[in-house]
């Protein structure tokens, strides 16, 4: 085979129910950090609290790594693959795992109620701070689980994220903007007091379209039309644009806010 038929081969072959990102290509998918980090926002908020939800924790080691944790510790995750990864790493360190369906996508909160997501299985009041990394949520729900003058922490991932890997593959945008300022007039909308906020563009890039095969195949909600077969051509000269370039660069969009219940 060519070293495209290789790669190509490489990326679908790539085993990634169970990941997120193509962070398992070491080296190969190269973003910028932004400006932040995860652990310099929450740490401050988890330190006064007793209680605390983690969104979305995936397989857990974002949460892991912002101990020492508050005593009554919980997270959740809907997708099933993440949680055997998820139990092992944080049931022995005490945290509660819940497995049960997350919110809507945030840019179609505005339309009607789905059925299948009655909301969060959490009483009112029971949380400290909410946590959320890059997950879905509810800013009614986030106000209806948090305490009088609790504190909901999130980073997202902006739209411009995926409109930049959708023009890789010669896809129109998305559609549904997601950024800081759509963010917050949801927070406020629901009663949350935004007290905090950033957001960043930087750099992204492939190196070789395994790496981008591979990443795009664990976000399949934002490339439904990816197929590698009618995309041949096209990746084939994606992937001379990295031999000849060093890669194909797109741009990171990152935004974190954080609100108070008052």
């Amino acid at each position: 085979m060519s070293d495209f038929d290789d790669l190509l081969a490489e990326g679908l072959g790539l085993d990634v129910e169970a990941y997120w990102g193509a962070g398992f290509l070491e080296g190969r998918y190269r973003v910028k950090a932004p400006p932040w980090t995860w652990r310099e926002l929450a740490r401050p908020h988890l330190a006064c609290a007793d209680s605390a939800l983690d969104m979305g924790t995936g397989e857990g080691s974002q949460l892991a790594d912002l101990a020492p944790l508050p005593r009554f510790t919980v997270a959740y995750e809907e997708w099933w693959p993440t949680v055997p990864a998820a139990a092992a790493r944080l049931l022995p360190t005490g945290v509660n795992l819940v497995v049960c369906r997350g919110s809507v996508d945030n840019t179609e909160l505005a339309g009607p109620p789905d059925p299948l997501r009655p909301g969060l299985p959490f009483a009112d009041h029971s949380f400290d701070v909410v946590l959320n990394r890059h997950e879905c949520f509810d800013p009614a729900e986030v106000l209806r689980i948090l305490r009088p003058s609790g504190v909901f922490l999130t980073q997202q991932v902006g739209s411009l994220d995926t409109d930049s890997l959708r023009d890789m593959l010669g896809l129109d945008p998305a559609g549904g903007r997601w950024d800081r300022s759509l963010a917050r007039r949801q927070a406020e909308s629901a009663g949350l007091e935004v007290a905090d906020s950033g957001e960043d563009f930087s750099p992204f890039e492939f190196t070789d379209i395994a790496a981008l095969i591979g990443y795009v195949r664990t976000i399949p909600w934002a490339v439904p039309e990816f197929d590698a077969t009618s995309m041949r051509g096209l990746l084939r000269r994606l992937q001379q644009r990295c031999e000849t370039q060093g890669g194909v660069v797109g741009v990171s969009h990152r935004f974190w806010l954080a609100a108070r219940k008052p």
